[in-house]
């Protein structure tokens, strides 16, 4: 018998892609000239978004065992099933494809399972990921035949798939649009050969030419299983990707390319040509933030009119027929106690395929807000919202899709994003001194004592070396007025692992209240490529200068930068230097701390402010204090906390 081997030339296409954008520029190169922005200073300055590296793929820990029809799999998980999945590369995702069949998808990309760049990229095409079943069973062993299957069984593989770049307007797209010579192919594996067949393949193109040709941007494909040599106790199939770089030129801009996203990943026998129904009615995206205006905020920081008047929720019916379905949401606090339900009652739904229709009823679409979380200043917390739909009164036949959950976080930062990248943000200039500013509204004054920031991973970790100085600003009637923090010494982007932030204290604790803008200034041209997630919109508060005025953002997503508040923001930060350690404790309501060496110490109260300074000092004492949690910091060692009876 042969070994298996897995071809890296090119594939030969056996079905043609349908159009084709040689010629043209990828989808971030039209955004580009599209979004070109001249200042009075006749600077030109443009927000630039680039595709990003994305974290390690997600697997779910479920044992494998031998699978039998039908075979099934919509990625509502987010995870990669370890029953169903070989690992090889793809990445399962929520955000990185518009509006998909359902909830979740699989993104064949040019990163490898551990979120870097396949070592063979290059501008020339190179095989990529692979997205590959464990063996099905096409046997005697099938139920209910218990028989062996023949072609005239009538078994299918059909699955969606959207080519990345997304469509609609270019500052809202997501991801890259493979270029005609890149391609997606699926193979069925023969075991008798030990080989791997090709079975269908399409060439790159864009998901606006796809929908030109068919009136649907995700596509639906489907292939016959009828041959012998496939009808076996062995029988897989697999998805592959080849891509191809385009070189840019420009630091911290190579990065991802020529995405192929896939969905609702269907196999069984008794199925006829182009059998899109299922009878499934489905979550297509997740669930939106109950707050109006952030993702998460600080428990001091909430009061009621944060809350939203509704949520935002789409939902599918993947049948052929007009479907009625009943929706209920329920709120569990951090213990998992129930503290409120919502009963939409029953509404129909319209069939999906018809004119991309969705549930239009509000009752289901946009339910309303009618809870107000009971958050404590001094107590942060979360809460679990889970919606479910179901179809009639037993459920459809895919219940893994028929449910979503929003963790609702007051803890002690504020997140306009969800913590997941879809691309990378920066500002090319012909101005070497860039600023990015990102507003936020406080409720009451705090204490500011560091920003968490995402810098995305690029080709050779170019971006790394890019020096800038945090930055804040007070309002001026709507734009960014006077610094009233900034650095003295500049820093650089860190990375702490795949899909993390990294934490930048301040030098100095700063006092705030009102409207004010965090950010950076940059001491170059060159891409800083800072994570940007394009499903939660925050685009009125994004703002760049790179000449005399500032100019507010025409890029749909929101910035992953989090301003943190208060003693918790300092706890378990990363310092790249090591110094000597210090010690702290309190005595009798004294408060002591004591240092090897001579250090700048601070005392800060729970809430982060300032209640003793000491510089090049060894030891500091503080007698008679309150009861309550101190912090102590000395130099750049991290923060201690002190309970004082």
């Amino acid at each position: 018998m042969k070994t298996t081997t897995q071809s890296t030339k090119t594939p030969t296409l056996t079905m043609v892609g349908i159009g084709s954008n040689r010629g043209t520029a990828k989808a971030y190169v039209a955004a580009w000239l599209l979004m070109q922005l001249c200042l009075v200073s006749s600077l030109c300055a443009q927000e630039v978004l680039m595709p990003v590296r994305h974290q390690p793929m997600p697997v779910a820990k479920d044992a494998p065992e031998v699978l039998t029809l039908p075979f099934f799999d919509d990625f509502s998980n987010v995870a990669l099933s370890q029953r169903l999945w070989q690992v090889g590369g793809t990445f399962v995702n929520e955000g990185y494809a518009p509006l998909p069949p359902t909830l979740g998808m699989a993104t064949l990309d040019a990163f490898d399972a551990a979120g870097y760049l396949y070592p063979t990229a290059t501008g020339q095409l190179f095989s990529c990921d692979t997205l590959a079943s464990l063996p099905i069973r096409l046997d005697s062993v099938f139920t209910p035949y218990q028989r062996a299957l023949s072609a005239e069984d009538s078994i299918y593989l059909s699955f969606f798939y959207l080519p990345g770049g997304g469509y609609g307007n270019m500052w809202e797209r997501v991801g890259d649009t493979p270029e005609g010579s890149d391609s997606l192919v699926l193979e069925f594996y023969d075991a008798i050969e030990g080989t791997w067949n090709q079975v269908w393949a399409i060439g790159g193109c864009s998901a606006d030419t796809l929908f030109a040709h068919t009136g649907r941007y995700w596509q639906f494909q489907d292939v016959c299983i009828s041959e012998s040599k496939y009808l076996n106790a062995n029988f897989r199939f697999r998805f592959r990707n080849y891509c191809s770089l385009t070189d840019l030129n420009k630091i911290g801009m190579v990065s991802n390319a020529d995405q192929w996203n896939i969905d609702y990943v269907m196999l069984n026998a008794g199925r006829k040509r182009l059998d899109t129904a299922s009878r499934d009615v489905a979550f297509v995206l997740s669930a939106s933030s109950m707050l109006s205006r952030y993702h998460a905020m600080p428990a001091r920081q909430f009061s009621a009119n944060e809350m939203a008047d509704r949520v935002n929720l789409t939902i599918a019916n993947l049948f052929s027929e007009e479907l009625a379905t009943d929706f209920h949401y329920h709120i569990y606090n951090e213990r998992g106690t129930e503290v409120y339900n919502y009963d939409g009652g029953y509404e129909n739904i319209p069939v999906f395929w018809r004119g991309m229709q969705y549930q239009s009823s509000p009752a289901h679409a946009n339910p309303p807000v009618a809870y107000t979380f009971p958050v404590s200043a001094d107590n942060p917390t979360s809460y679990s919202v889970v919606y479910h739909v179901r179809e009639g009164v037993s459920g459809d036949v895919h219940v893994q899709n028929d449910s979503t959950t929003f963790v609702q976080v007051f803890d002690n930062y504020y997140a306009y994003d969800d913590g997941t990248p879809e691309n990378g943000y920066g500002i090319t200039s012909t101005n070497s001194r860039v600023k990015i500013a990102y507003r936020f509204r406080l409720n009451v004054e705090d204490t500011l004592t560091a920003l968490q920031m995402y810098f995305n991973r690029t080709l050779g970790e170019e971006n790394a070396n890019i020096r800038f100085v945090i930055t804040v600003w007070d309002d001026a009637d709507g734009v960014p007025g006077n610094i009233i923090y900034q650095d003295s010494e500049r820093r650089k982007p860190l990375f702490e692992g795949f899909n993390q932030y990294v934490r930048y204290i301040l030098e100095e604790p700063l006092v705030c209240s009102g409207t004010i803008y965090v950010g950076i200034e940059q001491y170059s041209s060159d891409y800083i490529n800072l994570g940007f997630d394009r499903n939660n919109d925050a685009s009125a508060n994004i703002l760049y200068l790179s000449g005399t005025s500032w100019q507010t953002s025409i890029l749909r997503g929101s910035l992953m930068i989090r301003p943190y508040f208060g003693y918790m923001a300092t706890l378990d930060a990363p310092h790249a230097e090591s110094l000597a350690q210090f010690r702290a404790y309190a005595v009798n309501g004294t408060l002591i701390a004591t240092t090897d060496t001579p250090q700048t110490i601070r005392v800060y109260d729970a809430l982060g402010r300032v209640l003793l300074t000491r510089h090049n000092s060894n030891s500091v004492r503080l007698p008679n204090l309150p009861a309550g949690l101190y912090l102590i910091k000395a130099g750049s060692h991290n923060v201690k906390k002190v309970l004082v009876y």
